[in-house]
């Protein structure tokens, strides 16, 4: 059994497939076709939609791919379409603003724009009304692809919308009842969400249920945001005998920070991107910055820490900034918990030394301190909401204008996430000047040797590096971080 709340309306059906994604049960299960497909990958942003979640502080909203989430994920939430986010007889703020600009020409991107827009206005204007940032829309429509309009008229209606007579979407949403906040959530039972044909979706929700799972069904696949999973589905049209979603478990959506620098940042690994920019902005601002640039608001609302790190990839963003901070990786399951330095976590091309029956737990960092300094650039052909060609990731600590520790880790460079070791001890011991740092990019080819592929060659990638070792010098020169 599902029960969600549908744009104010509240549906209960045993028979929805948990792992059909919810774009495609609103367009050929309820006929909801302000929804678009576009790119059915999590990349264009015309299905994007508003996802509701009671909280302490009321119901709390974010905007995600309706292409590669699940249906499982609306299970006692609430869910906002474009025809469902205006009172009844007006239209919301993002929409008018859209008529009153000109800012729809084909129309067939206006509806994920529309709810990009509405979700900002949710969250940043409803309660002051103040003038929203540049930053802000950026950041906001950065996962919304527009192919007509050049966006000037959209950001146009996305300033205009403060103007406009008020609409709160939290009362939209709770018009057939608002759901009471449930602090003991955890203590639900993990019953299957079962499949027409017999296959099996389980939601635990706590550490212990998910455990119980993995000893029977130790290789089920583990779902968290999905946002590369995702892409199994609709674009390899994969299907899962067994899929455990993770992304319900308190304990591993959890962040604790030691009150002093060097005490250890325990991040759990669903933790989501978004998250983790709130949390990561003190103690590691290079990182919280990066990690504005990994994928789209949308994104990295439903990514996770620990899929990205799990999923192996080589150009995963942010395991070489992981390698760089010397991260310890926490590790569970049926054969009990273990830690593992993330420079022994993988093992070959998509290859971990996690074994089934066992899930990523969390990340465990330690708190830079005065003399410890962490530099990240990420080269990709866009800003925003693009796979990386190069992530470079530089840990230094430097006494007295001498660096006693160095540690490069990069990323789109191997075929795994790799420390270079050469060019990092060609760093450490030297003296904090520009020709040390001319001297260890030389090391970079024996380091790596990446391949050529669509989005850079093995020269340029090798290049690039080199060249982002001295900016991270001459950026750290020109701040005193070596004084």
């Amino acid at each position: 059994m599902i029960r969600f709340n549908l744009n104010g309306r509240w549906i209960e059906n045993a028979d929805i497939d948990p792992a059909c994604t919810i774009l495609k049960y609103l367009r050929t299960e309820v006929g909801q076709f302000d929804v678009k497909e576009g790119c059915a990958a999590g990349d264009c942003g015309a299905c994007t939609v508003m996802l509701g979640e009671m909280t302490e502080h009321g119901i709390e909203y974010r905007t995600l791919n309706a292409c590669i989430a699940l249906m499982a994920n609306l299970h006692n939430r609430y869910l906002l379409t474009p025809s469902g986010i205006g009172k009844p007889g007006a239209l919301h703020p993002a929409q008018q603003a859209m008529v009153e600009t000109h800012g729809s020409q084909c129309g067939f991107c206006t509806p994920g724009f529309i709810m990009s827009m509405a979700n900002l206005y949710q969250n940043a204007c409803i309660n002051e009304k103040q003038a929203l940032t540049d930053q802000e829309i950026h950041a906001a429509l950065s996962g919304n692809l527009c192919r007509c309009t050049g966006y000037r008229p959209i950001i146009d209606a996305a300033k205009k919308m403060a103007e406009l007579p008020k609409v709160d979407v939290a009362e939209i949403s709770a018009r057939a009842g608002v759901q009471t906040f449930d602090p003991d959530t955890a203590t639900n039972s993990p019953e299957p969400l079962q499949y027409k044909d017999g296959r099996r979706l389980f939601m635990p929700y706590t550490e212990e249920q998910l455990k119980a799972l993995l000893k029977a069904y130790p290789h089920a696949r583990l779902w968290a945001g999905g946002t590369d999973i995702g892409l199994e589905v609709t674009q390899r049209f994969a299907q899962f005998d067994t899929i455990i979603c993770v992304n319900r478990i308190p304990e591993l959506a959890a962040c604790t920070r030691g009150q002093d620098m060097g005490d250890p940042l325990w991040l759990g690994a669903c933790v989501t991107f978004s998250q983790a920019e709130t949390e990561l902005a003190e103690p590691f601002p290079s990182f919280a910055q990066l990690l504005h640039r990994i994928g789209s608001r949308q994104i990295r609302n439903m990514g996770t820490l620990g899929g990205n790190i799990a999923n192996a990839s080589p150009i995963g963003d942010t395991p070489p900034v992981f390698l760089a901070l010397a991260a310890t990786l926490e590790i569970d399951g049926i054969n009990g918990r273990r830690e593992v330095p993330v420079k022994d976590f993988y093992l070959g091309y998509k290859q971990t030394v996690m074994q089934p029956g066992e899930y990523l737990r969390g990340i465990k960092l330690s708190q830079l301190s005065a003399e410890e300094t962490l530099i990240t650039y990420k080269i990709s052909k866009r800003y925003d909401d693009d796979i990386s060609a190069v992530m470079f990731a530089l840990y230094l600590k430097i006494t007295d204008g001498v660096i006693e520790t160095a540690r490069l880790a990069c990323g789109g460079m191997a075929a795994t996430p790799l420390i270079g070791e050469k060019t990092s001890a060609a760093l450490s011991g030297k003296p904090f000047t520009l020709d040390t740092f001319t001297q260890a990019a030389e090391c970079i080819g024996e380091d790596y040797q990446p391949i050529s592929d669509v989005r850079a060659s093995d020269t340029y990638r090798i290049q690039v590096t080199k060249n982002l070792l001295t900016k991270a010098f001459i950026e750290m020169n020109q701040k005193g971080d070596a004084a």
